[in-house]
């Protein structure tokens, strides 16, 4: 480099030579070149690697924000509906306050009819006027869902609108604008943490071109290798370290790029961990709130999907499958919200009339889950939790393997629950009595393998106590 300086210098004081000419004149050494060589290559790399990791932020913190979004207007159509159609404007106003207290990010929320009238606001004044829609950027649109970034009141924000609808019928929107500060925010932060890396990256690739080339080849490779995984979405890389030298450091900054990628992943996922623990509660306070209509089934679904569940661990289900029967039985009863509280609360033994309604309740939870995709997985257990074994049940006449796993389990589940549920007409029967009626019925109204994995479940499940009691 001392050589390189002093050949510059000496013809700086020999106007006579010109540039060209001193290039060429000039000796390049190999060192020299393959340092430059290498340092672009570098450079290159990093830079690239860099502005690869910067997008995929960019577009996974966006991606998150329009789940998030969505899941909020999702969540939020389906109670709005039937608000809407109650003409109850004290929900609608608690669901837009409930939701704008609890996530801080949300920069306003309406409720409007299928007229574009505001039915709630969490600015209340504004109720009662014409919501004016304002065109933006489309980022994201769907059957039941559209996502624009607009600027509304010099509030740059992310509007979501999902359609309310009932019965195929389009009763309303639900229009919620989160702020943009928050997305902008996060990009910053993974922005500054990937780009101190990077030079990080820089300043050791600079030392690493020193070393000979045959250290330089291989880990050089490895980082290119690295990045194309990257490219390609996999976010947990990591480059084996085969050197204690500064291209060994090199190294280590790559790995750190890939665990920041890693760690920004696991927060967002732990966040929609969240929003999944709060879209859980919510069923649960609903499937509570529908039990609550009748004081003889308080409780119900609750115990329906402990002894489902009883039955899905027998079976060797895995975490996720047991949230998804869980789920699935603190809805399987949502359609009797369309049953009215006289024909529920009866005292009496229903009229055929009254029971061919009650009837329909399968029907009608299905409507009603069709309503938001993210619910469509629930509808056969749903559906069909009142089919027999046989083919005899309702509503369409299922048997055998036909019927859904889990609106088998749900059957045999809801049964001993109301056999052992007392009513005004009748004693509840013990659990003997309720077994020995569901055994009576294997093979015509329930699976007989399913029926015996409940009843052994039910056995371990009073020895535990048995033992649990003595100890």
């Amino acid at each position: 480099m001392t050589a390189l300086i002093q050949k510059i210098l000496a013809w700086r004081l020999e106007p006579k030579h010109s540039f060209s000419s001193w290039v060429r004149n000039c000796h390049w050494g190999i060192r020299f070149k393959l340092t430059l060589i290498i340092l672009t290559l570098i450079a290159l790399t990093t830079i690239s690697s860099t502005l690869v990791i910067i997008s995929i932020m960019d577009n996974y913190l966006l991606q998150s924000l329009v789940k998030r979004g969505t899941t909020i207007a999702l969540s939020a159509a389906t109670p709005a509906g039937f608000s809407i159609l109650a003409k109850d404007r004290l929900a609608l106003d608690n669901l837009v306050s409930k939701i704008k207290e609890t996530q801080p990010d949300v920069a306003y929320m309406a409720i409007i009819d299928h007229k574009g009238i505001i039915l709630a606001h969490n600015k209340v004044n504004l109720s009662g006027n014409q919501f004016e829609p304002i065109g933006g950027r489309i980022i994201e649109q769907g059957n039941d869902f559209r996502v624009q970034k607009i600027e509304r009141a010099g509030l740059e924000s992310y509007e979501f609108t999902s359609p309310i609808q009932f019965a195929n019928q389009k009763v309303g929107d639900v229009v919620v604008g989160l702020k943009s500060d928050f997305l902008l925010s996060a990009r910053k932060a993974a922005r500054n943490q990937t780009s101190w890396i990077a030079i990080l990256a820089l300043f050791l690739g600079a030392a690493g071109t020193l070393v000979l080339t045959k250290f330089l080849t291989a880990p050089i490779k490895r980082l290119a290798a690295g990045v194309s995984q990257i490219k390609a979405g996999d976010s947990e890389v990591e480059i084996k370290i085969t050197s204690r030298d500064e291209l060994g450091e090199l190294t280590r900054s790559f790995n750190e790029m890939s665990k920041v990628i890693l760690e920004q992943k696991e927060s967002l996922q732990s966040y929609a961990e969240n929003l999944e623990e709060s879209y859980t509660s919510m069923v649960r306070i609903l499937a509570a709130a529908l039990d609550a209509r009748d004081k003889y089934t308080l409780g119900h679904s609750a115990r329906v999907a402990w002894l489902s569940i009883l039955i899905g661990k027998k079976l060797g289900l895995d975490h996720e499958e047991l949230k998804d029967l869980e789920m699935a039985c603190f809805l399987h009863d949502i359609g009797k919200l369309r049953v009215p509280d006289r024909i529920l609360q009866k005292e009496q033994a229903l009229e055929i009339e009254e029971y061919a309604l009650v009837m329909k309740h399968p029907h009608h939870g299905a409507e009603i889950l069709r309503l938001a995709d993210s619910l469509h997985k629930y509808i056969p257990a749903v559906l069909h939790h009142h089919e027999w074994y046989d083919g005899n049940g309702y509503p369409d006449g299922l048997k055998g393997e036909e019927i859904h796993l889990y609106a088998q389990i749900v059957t045999i589940a809801d049964s001993y629950d109301a056999m052992t549920s007392s009513r005004p007409y009748r004693q509840g029967l013990s659990k003997r009595a309720a077994t020995n009626e569901l055994k009576k019925f294997k093979g015509t109204q329930f699976s007989p393998r399913l029926v015996d994995i409940f009843v052994e479940s039910l056995g371990d499940f009073d020895e535990v106590m048995e033992i649990s009691i003595a100890g």
